[in-house]
């Protein structure tokens, strides 16, 4: 006996039908709507008319069919044991399903994709969260589950085996030397590779949770910075740090640039390349250092004060400053910080306080000061980057700023600053 399904498909029309009646039925989610007959031949609408008992004229006429017509006037015939899924699935010889349904699956199967990450390596749970999450700056990773979830897989095992491989806590190495040790291949953390857009994703995530970065770094800038946060190089020439007043030792004794420099007050940009020869660094004059977020500020104190020992960090803390700043602790050093009274000025002084707690007191950054300075620029869409403090002694500035919603800027403060490091020098009580 014939097979009334493959009888039907050899039918003028059906399959082009069919798969119509299948496009709507994924799009709807269910047995509804209709598909348009107009580019039915004479030939195919004859067929279609005769399986459901009407005219071709009449379908000519209409130029469209209903999916629950042809559903009852199929259900006396012999294919009325189909459901009408069924049926369009066994013309079609697959397995249909509505988008929604698509959906789900797909919504599972990546479920399953981050249990089985969470279940290989549990340590990395903040990293599979954030990819699970789907935010903008997976979409690459995304992309890559589409074309080779086992293939992706492995490359993120990889990665975040490296990250567990990152340089001990103030000590640094170049990116190639890094990529040769973990995975014996210099270029495998390449920006042109997968591979190295997977690590800098790691870290941003992870310095993300930890507080140091709120966004994706998009300049090279702050690549480097991302980079140096986790002890790795890019460069080392270009991450540099201002300072003037301090003596520094190399294992071969006193560094004899620092010594003179410090002797003839000259202003110095360290990069990071000559801080790593560097083993010690302290102040020429008492154990106080004085770190200002602004340039131009920081000029201004140095010409007033010239024996103070003053750091610059051109804004946000550089691997630079960070290097410095350890040896300076080490060395049983204070820092007097004092930043532009925004947002990102009050976040830094959290980080720098985080960093090294007990040795950091913040200068002239509390909301006395703010209510001094205040200025027209409107701070309320960058207010969450206050969540980070938890120092008593910015928390009430950071509520000033939430209430005022204005910024705050060093320059409006540079005269009392002047006045502080003066006073400071003199008396070793500080400010």
């Amino acid at each position: 006996m014939n097979d009334p399904i493959e009888m039907l498909r050899k039918e003028p029309g059906m399959l082009k039908l069919f798969r119509l009646f299948k496009e709507k039925y994924r799009s709807l989610g269910h047995v509804g709507g209709t598909v348009s007959l107009s580019g039915f031949s004479q030939k195919e609408l004859e067929a279609v008319a005769g399986l459901i008992g009407t005219s071709p004229d009449s379908l000519s006429e209409k130029k469209k069919i209903s999916l629950r017509t042809f559903e009852k006037a199929l259900a006396p015939t012999v294919f009325g044991q189909y459901r009408f899924v069924d049926l369009l699935g066994a013309v079609l010889q697959e397995k249909i399903f509505s988008k929604a349904e698509e959906g789900e699956m797909e919504r599972l199967k990546e479920e399953q994709f981050i249990e089985t990450l969470a279940g290989i390596m549990p340590d990395g749970k903040w990293w599979w969260d954030r990819i699970a999450k789907k935010s903008a700056d997976t979409r690459f990773i995304w992309s890559a589950y589409k074309q080779d979830q086992d293939a992706l897989l492995g490359q993120l095992k990889t990665v975040f085996e490296a990250y567990k491989a990152l340089p001990a806590e103030d000590a640094y190495e170049r990116i190639p030397l890094f990529a040769q040790r973990v995975t014996g291949n210099p270029h495998f953390f390449d920006n042109n590779r997968f591979e190295g857009r997977l690590l800098v994703h790691c870290l941003y995530v992870d310095q993300l949770r930890k507080g140091l970065i709120d966004a994706m770094p998009k300049t090279t800038e702050e690549l480097n910075e991302l980079f140096g946060n986790s002890g790795l190089m890019r460069d080392d020439l270009w991450s540099f740090v201002t300072c003037r007043g301090f003596l520094a030792e190399t294992e071969k004794g006193m560094h004899p640039v620092w010594q003179a420099a410090a002797e003839t007050g000259t202003v110095m940009n360290v990069p990071v390349k000559e801080l790593l020869h560097v083993s010690r660094i302290w102040p020429h004059v008492g154990r106080k250092v004085w770190i200002i977020e602004n340039s131009s500020v920081c000029s201004t104190l140095l010409d007033a004060v010239p024996d103070a020992p003053v750091i610059c960090t051109h804004g946000q803390f550089r691997t630079a400053a960070w290097i410095v700043l350890q040896l300076l602790a080490a060395s049983n050093c204070t820092f007097y910080y004092s930043g532009d009274l925004d947002p990102e000025g009050v976040a830094m002084a959290q980080r720098l306080h985080d960093r090294f707690p007990g040795r950091t007191i913040f200068w002239r950054m509390d909301a006395d000061a703010y209510g001094q300075i205040l200025s027209d620029e409107d701070i309320s869409g960058r207010l969450s980057k206050l969540d980070v403090v938890s120092s008593p002694e910015l928390l009430r500035l950071a509520d000033e700023m939430r209430a005022k919603k204005k910024a705050g800027y060093q320059e409006g403060l540079v005269d009392m600053l002047v006045e502080d490091l003066k006073k400071a020098l003199v008396n070793e009580n500080g400010i």
